[in-house]
């Protein structure tokens, strides 16, 4: 028996410690040595826990059944907050104690995660959402007799609506592809008619901004799995961010190549890069670019009508995909902003 319960509990993927009604330690799995690596068989439990009140419950569990299934919480010596649960067991004859621990340090940043992310989108909406009230106040007075003023004032709150409208466009966007992150992708996409795509969407816009678009293909490509819209999301995320970010009568580059063992990603893979003669960002920057509302330039982009989404949604994407996303950059000289995507 004690063979079959030390196998049993070293397959489940929860740290479980066994306990006599001598409070010792007569089991434990990899799990729980992973969390408290310092435990032994026939430690006493107050020793592993480090905890009077806890040894006692779980005394009182043996000796009462589970009708005193407890949860406890403690920290560890390193400062890790552990949930305990006390269940009892019956092993050949004896009543013992079935403790399992949680670690709740990846719930801590969760929670933590979604207060920022809800704090970063109050701001976020809060600022134009003042604008828009603001400019709409004094229209409502003497200033909405003054034709100029009041077209002037019109632009303003169109231009922060449009902010809004972007914000919330860009929160649904990175809720779908984050929903849908885990699932498999059973769609094939032709890479000639994806970046071909891209490219036509985005060329109005370079016009525009005074800048050339011009894409590079190095060899023939082969068709990848892959969803059609979400990879024309990454290219024309990529692409937009080179045209806000770099000088006027620059040329973007979006090089095609096929590649068998990039250091940055060490499979065969179809590579993209979108390659602007730019500003550049700061080493420091690089990794957190990807972050949630992060911008290194943040008045540049709210005028952009950036929303501080864009790599996120990127990001989410290529996970889906098995990708990658690396940046090379140089300050003052440009970046270039590679996608790799695994051929089959």
């Amino acid at each position: 028996m004690v063979q079959r319960i030390e196998e049993i509990i070293d397959v489940i993927g929860v740290p479980i410690l066994v306990f006599n009604r001598a409070l010792t330690l007569k089991y434990f799995n990899k799990s729980a040595v992973r969390l408290l690596p310092s435990i032994q068989k026939n430690l006493a439990a107050e020793a592993v826990f480090n905890s009077k009140t806890i040894s006692t419950q779980i005394l009182e569990c043996i000796k009462l059944g589970n009708i005193l299934d407890q949860k406890i919480r403690y920290k560890t010596e390193n400062s890790t907050e552990i949930s305990v649960d006390i269940h009892d067991f019956t092993d050949n004859d004896e009543k013992v104690a079935f403790v399992t621990l949680r670690d709740l340090t990846p719930l801590k940043e969760a929670k933590a995660m979604r207060s920022d992310f809800v704090a970063n989108v109050s701001h976020e909406i809060r600022s134009p959402l003042t604008a828009i009230s603001g400019f709409i106040e004094t229209l409502q007075g003497p200033a909405g007799d003054d034709i100029d003023k009041r077209s002037k004032f019109l632009s303003v709150v169109e231009k922060e609506t449009q902010r809004v409208t972007n914000l919330v466009a860009d929160l649904l966007s990175l809720s779908q592809v984050e929903a849908k992150e885990k699932r498999s992708i059973s769609t094939m996409v032709d890479p000639n008619i994806l970046l071909q795509g891209a490219f036509d969407a985005m060329q109005p816009f370079a016009t525009a901004a005074n800048k050339q678009l011009k894409l590079n293909i190095h060899n023939v490509l082969p068709q990848l799995s892959g969803n059609q819209e979400n990879l024309h999301r990454v290219l024309v995320n990529l692409i937009e961010n080179a045209i806000n970010y770099s000088d006027d009568e620059q040329t973007i580059s979006i090089e095609v190549a096929l590649t068998e063992n990039e250091n940055d990603f060490a499979l065969p893979a179809l590579k993209i890069s979108i390659v602007d003669r730019g500003v550049g960002i700061d080493p420091n920057e690089i990794p957190r670019l990807t972050e949630r509302f992060y911008r290194v330039d943040k008045s540049r982009s709210r005028n952009k009508g950036g929303t501080g989404l864009g790599l996120a949604i990127v990001k989410h994407i290529l996970v889906r995909h098995k990708g990658a996303l690396t940046i090379d950059s140089i300050k003052g000289e440009g970046s270039s902003f590679n996608v790799f995507l695994p051929l089959n």
